[in-house]
């Protein structure tokens, strides 16, 4: 048993397989640890991309409601840049938190 082992591994085919595939498993610039980060790294950018499109859908919303609705524009005017009706006096209360 352990001759057959020795004979196998002598063999110039299996040895060139071998280090062919230690050669591109770790030695390689575009080895096997290389290969695994850039797969993490594609995996966290597509569940950013997928957050992306949800935050988009829900401004396109926004939007579409600024547009279309009068009283949700006239909200939006007086919270973002504090504009009033004539008979009316606004005051502005902030906090750090």
């Amino acid at each position: 048993m352990k001759r057959m082992i020795i004979k196998f591994f002598r063999n110039k085919f299996v040895l060139a397989f071998l280090f062919n595939l230690i050669y591109i498993s770790f030695i390689h610039n575009i080895n096997l640890v290389f290969i695994v980060k850039s797969k993490m790294a594609s995996d966290r950018l597509q569940v950013e991309i997928d957050e992306m499109k949800q935050k988009n859908l829900l401004v396109d919303q926004d939007l579409k409601d600024l547009t279309t609705n009068q009283r949700t524009l006239e909200r939006y005017a007086r919270e973002t840049f504090y504009m009033k009706r004539e008979n009316e006096d606004v005051y502005v209360i902030k906090t750090n938190y």
